[in-house]
């Protein structure tokens, strides 16, 4: 099985909260559409329900080998632990950078590292 990421995007407040421990309650879908074929289109969506105002979302689509079966839970289970830990990338990168842009830096190799190395998961 191979999961790839189109698009993902987040929509947050203009502020980081102060507190080094900030809880996010979320709750979270996931959208599948064509489940009858080999490439399985996906929509997730993450919302913050309290505390932190917040909205993520990622598309993209399961490519299914030859023999294998969509399993919706262990997808579902995949795609949601993958786009917690791109959230919390995002999150810690507008920190970074709004310091970073404060000081005329901006690393661009940081920003690729954290958002668009890993957006192929391979499972098998």
């Amino acid at each position: 099985m191979e999961i790839n990421v189109e698009k993902i995007g987040m929509i947050k407040e203009n502020f980081n909260p102060k507190n080094t421990d900030v809880n996010l309650d979320i709750d979270w879908s996931v959208e599948y559409t064509n489940t009858d074929q080999k490439n399985i289109n996906y929509n997730l969506i993450l919302k913050s329900v309290e505390n932190f105002n917040l909205n993520f979302k990622m598309e993209g689509f399961i490519r299914l080998d030859f023999s294998e079966e969509f399993n919706r839970q262990e997808c579902s289970q995949i795609i949601f632990n993958h786009a917690c830990n791109m959230l919390m990338n995002m999150i810690s990168l507008t920190k970074q950078q709004s310091y970073g842009l404060l000081n005329g830096e901006l690393d661009s190799q940081l920003i690729y590292n954290l958002l668009f190395k890993n957006l192929v998961m391979y499972y098998v």
